[in-house]
């Protein structure tokens, strides 16, 4: 038997019968990431302790649905709560795990489900997203998955499984074989039911029915789906090839809940002090007991005292519980940032290890991911010749309205075959010759400046200089590298051809695909020397910030502020920013080299040359971590 349940997930629930469920596996949509498009939604609450105390209003409802020894899996994802540049992780599936607990669910398990084909990530001071919990829920202690674990005592918690490709728009489906996989550490009986509340695309039920239909399988289950879209009810039919006669119509019933609040404390816990390196460290402890008092010196201010402001420290602990992780998660609203928690592959278990840094806006972690050295197989043997890049699309993201181009020739190649100096022809019908970015980590090592008592910025090649600070420069010969072209005196392949045309182009469709060059700083600008050269110029000039301020239009009431800021709430001037400061403060045209030199990088996973590290860190990679604090990894 096969129903969809066309309502809500309250309503749809709440009108099954009383111990009708024996297995139910879900994904219920994560907070904050999108909209399903109807009113009530779970996901887009105002900050995730109403997200949480929604679902365990729900999952209450559900929990007398459920049969004596039916199991819940449930699979939500983490997020990362909105902050200056040091996020901290929000914990909620654990939060929302421990709230379940208290009310009255039994939680037998925390699977991780790891995906091998993750997404790739920009951010350079964390960890990669690379894996999913999965919690396994019941109301009795004998279930469904405890029978599994007494006849599988070696099971392993892990669960590798690649995302799955979807044709489906803006669903999130998880992977059938996931849901196969959940179906097989689930000792059910004939005819038993599994229900899907947030069906969605309705990979639960496909794989239900794929299950029934196998010659390998003597059972045939039930299966229920919830869902209040029409859209992915309609793909659910399609997809399963179901009949209308397998749907029902629920009415919507209106419930309240109760805001549930958090309990930030860590008292009573037996502190043993300890001595450790100013840059941070790495310890993993064997029992809760010792993790306990080594957490126990973030709550006060014993490491406040010891540590650097841009130290970073991983602790962890092989012995864990779901109480651990909960109290540890704590340390968000003690001062400190959680910037991953790592899952480390220990036999057929996992334990975690918790990346914890100094919450504060003047300097950023110590993430050293290069000493890892894990670079790309590809970038090394890179060819370019096979690619045209004629046609190719390039954005300008230094500008406040975001502009796109297109190559419309190439005038000269690197020995790699990429481009290195092209024409561009922008939507606003000018023309620019550019610089393409072969290889930032040269650039970054190879140019330097040097900064005067004066605040001079002088090139390397200068002689008899103060030196005060080095940071990354632009080499003369780059200098004159940008220049405009006139459209009349361009002859090139494109003369005549409208943009339109350009955007059929092979190049062109392949980058919409897969790549396309964004024009950039062309390194890394240190942001606080930029602010204090701007307010040494600010002072000279005898303005105050709020007289520089109000020499800008209104809408820029918020942003000079922001240029003149050393802390991570700074920020650096666009090029067209900083050609109106250059009219107020008279600004050195080497600074303005500095802040203003941009090149084509062209954005491919392929082309990074240093892979960050993903959060799903294999046995053999654990003692490789501790690089990731010391300035460079000993060969």
């Amino acid at each position: 038997m096969y129903k969809i349940i066309h309502s809500d997930v309250y309503s749809g629930i709440y009108n099954l019968k009383n111990f009708s469920i024996d297995l139910a596996i879900t994904s219920p949509p994560y907070w904050g990431q999108r909209d399903y498009g109807f009113e009530g939604q779970i996901g887009n609450e105002c900050n995730y302790i109403e997200y949480i105390s929604k679902l365990v209003k729900i999952f209450n409802v559900l929990k007398d649905k459920m049969s004596q020894k039916g199991v819940f899996y449930l699979n939500i994802g983490d997020k990362y709560l909105s902050q200056y540049g040091k996020s901290p992780l929000g914990f909620i599936p654990y939060k929302l795990a421990y709230f379940m607990i208290q009310d009255g669910w039994i939680l037998n398990e925390i699977l991780i489900w790891y995906k091998p084909n993750h997404m790739p990530s920009s951010i350079k001071n964390r960890f990669t997203n690379s894996y999913e919990p999965i919690f396994v829920f019941s109301k009795n202690k004998d279930n469904y998955f405890s029978e599994y674990v007494k006849l599988n005592p070696s099971y392993s918690n892990i669960l590798k499984i690649n995302l799955q490709p979807t044709p489906y728009k803006h669903v999130a489906v998880y992977p059938e074989k996931l849901v196969s996989s959940l179906l097989d550490m689930t000792l059910l009986n004939e005819s038993n039911t599994v229900l899907d509340m947030f069906a969605g695309s309705g990979t639960t039920l496909k794989v239900v029915k794929d299950y029934n239909e196998s010659i390998f399988n003597n059972k045939k289950l039930n299966a229920i789906m919830i869902e209040n879209n029409p859209e992915y009810i309609e793909i659910i039919k399609k997809r399963c090839e179901l009949k209308n006669t397998c749907i029902f119509r629920q009415d919507f019933i209106d419930y309240d809940y109760d805001l549930l609040k958090e309990d930030f404390s860590l008292n009573n816990l037996k502190k043993t002090y300890i001595q450790i390196p100013k840059t941070g460290f790495f310890k993993v402890f064997d029992s809760k007991k010792k993790y306990y008092s080594t957490l126990s010196n973030f709550i006060d201010k014993t490491l406040k005292n010891q540590l650097n402001l841009d130290a970073t420290c991983f602790l962890g602990s092989k012995d864990f519980d779901l109480d651990l992780i909960y109290n540890t998660s704590k340390l968000n609203e003690s001062g400190w940032v959680i910037r991953n928690m790592l899952v480390v592959e220990n036999s057929n278990k996992w334990y975690p290890i918790f990346m914890i840094i100094d919450d504060n806006k003047k300097a950023n972690n110590i993430f050293n991911y290069k000493n890892l050295d894990l670079k790309h197989k590809t970038i090394e043997n890179e060819n370019w010749s096979k690619i045209n890049f004629i046609g190719y699309k390039v954005q300008n993201n230094l500008l406040k309205s975001r502009l796109n181009g297109w190559i419309i020739e190439i005038i000269e190649k690197y020995e790699n075959e990429l481009p290195k100096y092209v024409y561009v022809k922008w939507e606003d019908h000018t023309i620019t010759k550019e610089f393409v970015i072969n290889s930032q980590e040269e650039i970054n090592k190879n140019i330097k400046f040097y900064i005067d008592k004066n605040k001079n910025l002088i090139p390397k090649e200068e002689k008899n200089i103060l030196v005060s600070e080095v940071v990354n420069y632009l080499d003369n010969k780059y200098i004159e590298l940008q220049i405009e072209v006139n459209n009349k005196n361009y002859n090139g392949k494109f003369k005549e051809e409208k943009r339109i045309n350009w955007g059929a182009s092979p190049g062109a469709r392949a980058s919409n695909q897969e790549i396309y060059f964004s024009k950039q700083r062309l390194y890394e600008v240190n942001q606080q020397i930029v602010s204090d050269y701007l307010n040494t110029q600010r002072v000279k000039k005898g303005l105050s910030k709020k007289q520089l301020t109000d020499l800008f239009p209104k809408n820029y009431r918020h942003t000079v502020g922001h240029w003149l800021r050393k802390d991570f709430g700074g920020s650096i001037p666009l090029p067209e920013d900083w050609n109106i400061l250059k009219k107020y403060l008279e600004l050195d045209e080497n600074w303005t080299n500095y802040v203003c030199k941009t090149g084509l990088k062209i954005q491919t996973v392929k082309k990074g040359e240093y892979k960050l590290p993903k959060d799903f860190i294999e046995k053999e990679l654990l003692n490789n971590l501790k690089y990731l604090i010391t300035a460079s990894k000993s060969k």
